[in-house]
C-alpha cells in the first residue's frame, strides 16, 4: 500500500505544475487489441517539444512505462483539465519510440504504443478530429518493477536470510568457521597493501563469506563520507573477478553506476601495465558490462567500450555472416595459401575486358602488396573486437595469445613486403606451397626476407586455421542484435547497472551470479532493494552505504510515517 500511495503522490504532485514539460500534437491514433484488459493505441506525434518550445539537453523521447496525459488542450496546471468541455485519459508507453522516415529532423514523426485502461474516446468536429496532445507526467519505471518484484517469488535466499531473526547471531558459517580470513590474503589484488586496517578487514571478510557455498549473508561496508568505500569496494569486485567469481555491481543512480565501473576499470589497466598483470590473465576487458538505460550520461572511451549497445554494435559487425570475423579469416587464408592463382585469375579478368593488345599490367608484387593490406585491415579489426569484447575464458587463453601473436605477424609481413622489391618469380615461389618453397630453395639463391616472409607466411595460416576453428565452435554464429544482448549477459562476469534497470535481467536466461552488490545502498528505498535480491542463484550481497545519508525521497506523508523510505541497509 505504502507503494500505491507514493506513486499517485508522484502522479498527483507532476499534474500540479505542468507548464514546460514535454509534449507534441498528435498526428493519428490507431487501436491495435486489447492486451491484459488493457486497450493497445499505436499513437503517432510530430516533434516533441515543451511548454515553450526549447529542449533541454537531449531532445525527449518516450521510453517504456512513461505516463501521459492524452488530450484536447496542453495543460500548465492540473485545474486546466477541469474546464468545461475538455476531455483527456491517462495513457502509459509499453514499448520504446521509433522514428519514421522524413526528409529533415523537424519533420520526423514519432510512434509508439500506449496502453489505457478503458478506450479512448476520439471527438470529431465537423467531420474532422478534434486536435490532440500528449504531455508528459512522470516515468513509472522504478515503482512498477518495485510492484512486480514484490509480487514475484524468485530467488528469496537473501531475503529468508534478512527476515531471518537470528542473522545477526550467525557471524560465520558452522562448516566454513575454521578457515581464517586470511587464507584468502595471498589470493587478492596488490592493492590491498594501499587499504588500512578496517578496509582490509571489510575486503577479506566478505570474501571469506562470498566463498561459502552453505547459507547465504549480507555483509554491510558502512562509512561516513571520505573513508574510502567506493575504493574498498572497488577493489573487492574486482578481487572477486580474479577469482572467477562472478559479480553484479547496482547503485540507485546511473551516475554511481558509471563512476563505480570506472574505478574498477582503472584497477584492471593498472593490473594489466604492470608485471602484476600476469596474475589477471583470465580476465579481460569483455568480462565488464554495463546494461541499462545510460542515456544521460556522456561516457569516457574506457566506460563506452564496456557500454552494453557500443559491444553489440562492434559484435553485431564482427558476426555479421558475410563479411564477419570468419570471412576475414578465410580471405587471408585463400590469399596466403593461392596468391599467384588469384594473380593470374586477375590478369584473365583484365585481358578478357580490355582486349590483348593493351598495356596496362599489374605486377604480382604490386598485387600482393595492395591485395594483402585490403585483407589485412578488416582482419585486424575483426581480431581487436574478439579480443576487447570476449572474456578470455570464453575464447580460450590460448587462443586470445595467438591472436595477438597473428597481429603483430600481419603488421611484420606487411612491413617486409612493402619495404622489399621482391621479383615476381621469387615472389610466386615464396607464396608456394611448403614443399615446393624448400625445393625452390635448393635451385634459388633466396635472401634473407623471401625467407621471413615466407616463414611468417606459413605460421600466420597455421594461426589462422587453428584459432578459426576453435573460434567457430565456441562462437555465435547470429548477428541478431538480441541474441547477442544476451550472449553479452550471459558470458559477462561482472555486470554494472542501476537497481531499477536490473529487472530486465530477470527474463535473461543468465549463468548463475555469485554476488550482487549494491553501492550507495543507504539511498535506496527497502522495496526496491527486492529488485536485484532475487535474481537466481545469487547467495550473498554486500550493501555500501551510511545511515546517516538522507532517505530516499518520498512524496506521501502516509508512506513516510509507514517509513516507506527506509533502506535495508538501515
Amino acid at each position: 500500500m505504502p507503494l500505491l500511495e507514493e506513486t499517485r503522490m508522484e502522479i498527483c504532485a507532476q499534474m500540479e505544475f505542468m507548464s514546460g514539460v514535454p509534449h507534441a500534437e498528435v498526428i493519428s491514433v490507431e487501436e491495435s487489441k486489447l492486451h491484459e484488459g488493457s486497450f493497445l493505441y499505436c499513437v503517432k506525434v510530430n516533434s516533441w517539444r515543451n511548454r515553450y518550445g526549447v529542449y533541454d539537453k537531449e531532445p525527449y523521447s518516450p521510453k517504456p512505462w512513461d505516463l501521459f496525459i492524452l488530450g484536447d488542450t496542453v495543460p500548465e496546471v492540473a485545474s486546466d483539465l477541469q474546464r468545461f468541455g475538455s476531455s483527456w485519459s491517462l495513457v502509459s508507453v509499453v514499448e520504446d519510440a521509433k522514428e519514421s522516415d522524413s526528409v529533415g529532423d523537424e519533420d520526423k514523426l514519432t510512434y509508439f504504443q500506449v496502453k489505457t485502461p478503458k478506450p479512448i474516446k476520439i471527438e470529431m468536429k465537423e467531420g474532422m478530429r478534434k486536435s490532440l496532445f500528449v504531455v508528459f507526467l512522470v516515468n513509472l519505471a522504478t515503482n512498477t518493477r518495485t510492484w512486480k518484484a514484490l509480487h514475484m517469488f524468485g530467488n528469496l535466499n537473501i531475503i529468508k536470510e534478512v527476515l531471518c531473526a537470528d542473522s545477526m547471531v550467525k557471524e560465520k558459517c558452522g562448516l566454513c568457521s575454521t578457515q581464517d580470513d586470511r587464507s584468502w590474503d595471498g589470493k587478492v589484488d596488490s592493492q590491498l597493501l594501499a587499504l588500512n586496517e578496517s578496509q582490509r578487514a571489510a575486503i577479506l571478510g566478505t570474501i571469506s563469506a562470498v566463498h561459502c557455498n552453505h547459507r547465504s549473508s549480507v555483509k554491510l561496508v558502512w562509512g561516513p563520507p571520505g573513508t574510502g568505500k567506493t575504493k574498498t569496494i572497488s577493489v573487492l569486485v574486482y578481487s572477486l573477478l580474479s577469482m572467477n567469481c562472478r559479480t553484479l555491481a547496482c547503485s540507485p543512480k546511473s551516475i554511481a553506476v558509471a563512476e563505480l565501473a570506472l574505478r574498477i576499470l582503472n584497477l584492471h589497466k593498472d593490473a594489466c601495465e604492470s608485471n602484476l598483470g600476469k596474475s589477471k590473465a583470465g580476465c579481460s576487458l569483455g568480462d565488464f558490462l554495463i546494461f541499462g538505460s545510460m542515456d544521460k550520461l556522456e561516457f569516457c572511451d574506457d566506460l563506452r567500450k564496456i557500454y552494453v549497445d557500443y559491444r553489440v554494435d562492434s559484435l553485431v559487425e564482427c558476426f555479421a555472416p558475410l563479411t564477419g570475423w570468419k570471412k576475414h579469416f578465410d580471405s587471408m587464408v585463400d590469399f596466403l595459401e593461392d596468391c599467384a592463382s588469384q594473380y593470374r585469375l586477375l590478369l584473365d579478368h583484365v585481358t578478357d575486358d580490355i582486349g590483348t593488345d593493351s598495356d596496362v599490367h599489374m605486377s604480382l608484387f604490386k598485387f600482393a602488396k595492395d591485395r594483402f593490406r585490403a585483407l589485412a585491415v578488416p582482419l585486424k579489426r575483426s581480431i581487436r573486437i574478439i579480443c576487447t569484447h570476449l572474456p578470455k575464458r570464453l575464447i580460450l587463453l590460448d587462443n586470445f595469445e595467438k591472436l595477438v601473436t597473428l597481429c603483430g605477424l600481419l603488421e611484420s609481413f606487411e612491413i617486409l613486403l612493402s619495404q622489399s622489391q621482391v621479383a615476381d618469380k621469387e615472389l610466386e615461389e615464396l607464396f608456394a606451397r611448403q614443399e615446393d618453397y624448400v625445393e625452390a630453395q635448393r635451385s634459388t639463391a633466396f635472401n634473407h626476407i623471401s625467407a621471413t616472409l615466407h616463414k611468417m607466411r606459413i605460421e600466420s595460416v597455421q594461426v589462422l586455421r587453428s584459432v578459426g576453428h576453435s573460434l567457430s565452435s565456441r562462437l555465435p554464429s547470429s548477428s541478431n542484435r538480441s541474441l547477442l544482448t544476451e550472449f553479452c549477459l550471459k558470458n559477462s562476469s561482472l555486470i554494472f547497472t542501476t537497481v531499477s534497470s536490473s529487472y530486465n535481467l530477470h527474463v535473461v536466461n543468465l549463468e548463475p551470479l555469485d554476488l550482487l552488490v549494491i553501492d550507495e545502498a543507504a539511498q535506496l528505498k527497502e522495496c526496491e532493494s527486492v529488485i536485484p535480491m532475487q535474481l537466481e542463484a545469487i547467495r550473498h550481497v554486500v550493501l555500501i552505504g551510511d545511515e546517516c545519508h538522507p532517505r530516499a525521497r518520498v512524496r506521501s506523508r502516509v508512506s513516510d510515517e509507514a517509513d516507506f523510505g527506509r533502506s535495508l541497509f538501515e
